[in-house]
């Protein structure tokens, strides 16, 4: 279910003169760069597993591609810029109809400045609108109280080192699929993201159960890939919630006491429906 195969298991010692050293198996963090046909794009903080996966729903989740053929290659190398420090570059080669488009995203992103009425170009590329998600199945709140174990029990890489995210696939009966785990809670989702892509598994009626709290990139990265359904073990921000009520995603949140909390379009109150 969750496989890090290649992943370096690695230990530090702690303690002082006063006391015992012992050691502690520590989550992975390393400095990754990603290009798109040679540009530079964006540099992140990643746990180094499932980079393919990762690169293409990333890929997927910022538009930068709508599918799995606009691919054209994938170029992943080991560097070691400064300070010793191991770190990861990758290149990602497009079909030329979207690296025009991406081309045409980096100027336009380029010339915008913060001040005045220049950041409004800002904020639209901030919230961007999406394409509505279909009509998903109805979320029955009892099916919902065993997932929080389920995540544990897939959680493979926290169970050995702690503080890190998951987000745990789940088919339309609540059957896991995968789990990926990342330093950055972005990160393990898409993961998720490009894992479904390459398996060629639609969404639609999918869930996928993070142990965050919901943000509203997360909301924007699931409608993009028409994910259904999306679980947290913390709560949501309100924005993430009013996106979510717009693009007809079903948003839950699963408190570690209290019932769980189904933020979904069909809850609307009707003073909200006739808006």
């Amino acid at each position: 279910m969750s496989d890090f195969s290649g992943y370096q298991i690695r230990s530090f010692h702690y303690g002082t003169e006063s006391t015992s050293l012992e050691s502690a198996i520590l989550v992975e963090e390393t400095p990754l760069a990603i290009s798109v046909g040679g540009i530079a794009y964006a540099v992140m903080m990643v746990t180094p597993i499932h980079l393919e996966e990762f690169v293409i729903g990333f890929a997927l989740s910022k538009g930068i591609i709508e599918d799995l053929s606009d691919i054209r290659d994938i170029c992943i190398e080991a560097v070691n810029v400064q300070l010793d420090i191991d770190s990861i570059s990758i290149n990602l080669d497009i079909s030329p109809r979207r690296f025009n488009h991406f081309k045409q995203k980096q100027k336009t992103h380029l010339g915008v400045t913060g001040c005045g009425l220049c950041g409004v170009e800002s904020l639209a590329q901030a919230i961007p609108e999406l394409s509505k998600l279909a009509p998903s199945k109805t979320i029955e709140p009892d099916t919902l109280a065993a997932l929080r174990q389920q995540l544990t029990e897939h959680q493979k890489l926290g169970q050995l080192t702690g503080a890190i995210h998951a987000a745990l696939l789940l088919s339309p009966d609540n059957k896991p699929i995968c789990c990926m785990e990342d330093i950055g809670r972005h990160n393990s989702l898409d993961k998720v993201i490009g894992f479904a892509k390459k398996n060629a598994i639609s969404l639609h009626n999918h869930n996928v159960l993070m142990s965050s709290r919901c943000s509203t990139e997360l909301v924007q990265k699931a409608v993009r890939v028409g994910l259904s359904q999306l679980t947290h073990l913390a709560s949501p921000s309100t924005l993430a919630v009013k996106l979510a009520k717009h693009y007809g995603l079903t948003l839950i949140h699963l408190p570690k006491q209290d019932a769980p909390r189904i933020f979904a379009p069909c809850m609307q109150s009707e003073d909200t429906v006739n808006e």
